[in-house]
């Protein structure tokens, strides 16, 4: 019951039409049969038994048929396309994970000697101080300018049978640091490197044109070198590295403090603007553009006498999973089935014409071939379009046959047009992206429509053979 109550507030159309449908073919089963005269109270209950059964044929028909589709789909996403977390983890792991890159961290102190008091047992004696050295932080903004490139190449990945959004970053960053104080510093300079990335390629850091390569000392988190800096010294670092990651690159400057002459350019490779989108919470770009072909994109941040930590960078869409085309086919492929049995059953019966169970149980096989062609040769050179064009015109072939011989010219076209909507229009709706929340609604107002001129239709040819 609970699974019933689901469906009736899932579907309620498709439920709704279904119960009418039932409902209507038990009175006319019930009509039917008791039109001979009811002798005792055992042939009216055989009636209603057979009657009632008849309409629980009916829909035992159309859930064992939707039950097959929905097990079509489960076994064809089984191998296509399977995202799950495992594999996500597992391809972390090897490839390394979202680029987050934060700005160099530049620390200035100096070194004063003073002097301490000595502490004395009597306080009566005159203090007795010694001199000492205490290392202090001299507070400045040392970083007056950034210049930062990255370079993304796309590289998506796969694991088991989908693909995740892999690619290849390079990185290159000028900062010009100036010891604005008045004071000889000892300056640290702290590089953060992200802890998603499995590895950096060919790490190479200059301070003014020389390589630091003696000085430098890695941890986890972080690359640290020092040096003096005289007053008003300038460096220009320059850092560059390359490395790979998922989803998405992110540059943020973390501490609070007043960003001058920064610029940040991200180049994607063969994302095009329109599929352009960013990690939550980052800048938008101040520039976009396309790159030379129209491929690609480049993305730009220019940031002056500006305070922010927000970040800036580009999170790249997912990857078109194999076979994807094909599961959004075969998502709606119960629902499908269901719309057009149970239209056609109403059609039936408002045109007063008998509902043929070995007949709608056939209809209900052939329209389900279209979909298992699709879901067992698309993977072949016929590809998307192959598969669903075979696949239309052997269901269009075998609806032929089965309804050519209908002595009623107006139903066995009725029925062609219902399977060929069916078939070729409504399961390639579900591809447009604007109609996909929206075609279900569609279809139903369709339908309403259909039915409401079939049953004109039946009144106004009843008429003139009553006259």
């Amino acid at each position: 019951m609970n699974r019933i109550d689901a469906w009736f507030t899932l579907q309620p159309f498709i439920a709704l039409m279904m119960i009418i449908a039932a409902c209507v073919l038990f009175v006319l089963s019930y009509k039917q049969k008791s039109k001979k005269e009811i002798s005792s109270f055992w042939q009216w209950f055989k009636i209603v038994i057979e009657s009632g059964l008849q309409a629980l044929l009916f829909l035992g028909l159309l859930w064992a048929f939707r039950a097959i589709l929905n097990t079509n789909l489960v076994t064809f996403k089984q191998s296509h396309g399977r995202v799950s977390e495992v594999n996500y983890t597992s391809v972390q792991n090897i490839w390394g994970g979202a680029h987050i890159q934060r700005e160099l961290a530049v620390s200035h102190y100096i070194t004063r000697k003073i002097k301490e008091e000595i502490p004395r047992e009597d306080i009566t004696k005159p203090p007795v101080y010694r001199e000492i050295e205490r290392r202090e932080l001299v507070e400045q903004n040392s970083i007056v300018g950034s210049a930062i490139t990255v370079d993304l190449t796309l590289n998506k990945r796969q694991k088991g049978s989908a693909y995740y959004s892999g690619f290849e970053s390079f990185f290159t960053g000028t900062y010009e640091i100036i010891n604005t104080s008045e004071y000889v510093t000892e300056a640290e300079f702290y590089f953060p490197l992200s802890y998603s990335q499995t590895m950096y390629e060919n790490i190479l850091i200059y301070d003014n044109d020389r390589e630091i390569k003696e000085s430098l000392r890695v941890t986890s988190s972080d690359v640290y070198w020092e040096k003096n800096m005289q007053p008003r010294e300038k460096s220009i670092i320059t850092i560059s590295y390359k490395t790979r990651g998922l989803d998405y690159f992110y540059y943020q400057i973390p501490k609070p403090r007043q960003v001058n002459n920064f610029s940040l350019v991200v180049k994607v490779d063969t994302l095009p603007v329109t599929d352009i989108n960013y990690p939550e919470g980052c800048l938008t770009p101040m520039e976009i553009s396309e790159t030379k072909g129209g491929r690609g994109t480049i993305l730009k941040w220019t940031l002056d006498h500006s305070i922010t930590t927000a970040g800036m960078g580009v999170a790249l869409p997912a990857p078109e999973q194999p076979g994807e085309e094909i599961a959004l086919v075969l998502d709606n492929s119960p629902y499908a089935l269901m719309f057009l049995i149970v239209t056609v059953c109403l059609t039936l019966l408002i045109l007063g014409e008998n509902i043929n169970f070995i007949e709608i149980s056939l209809l209900s096989a052939i329209y389900c071939l279209v979909f298992y062609v699709m879901a067992s040769l698309s993977d072949f050179l016929l590809g998307f379009w192959g598969s669903h064009i075979i696949g239309s015109l052997l269901t269009l072939g075998l609806t032929f046959l089965l309804y050519r011989k209908h002595p009623s010219a107006v139903l066995k076209y009725l029925i062609y047009s219902l399977v060929g909507f069916f078939t070729l229009l409504y399961p390639l709706s579900g591809l447009i992206p604007d109609f996909q929340d929206s075609r279900n609604g569609i279809v139903t107002i369709l339908i309403i429509m259909y039915i409401f001129f079939i049953a004109l239709y039946s009144r106004v040819k009843i008429k003139p053979s009553e006259q």
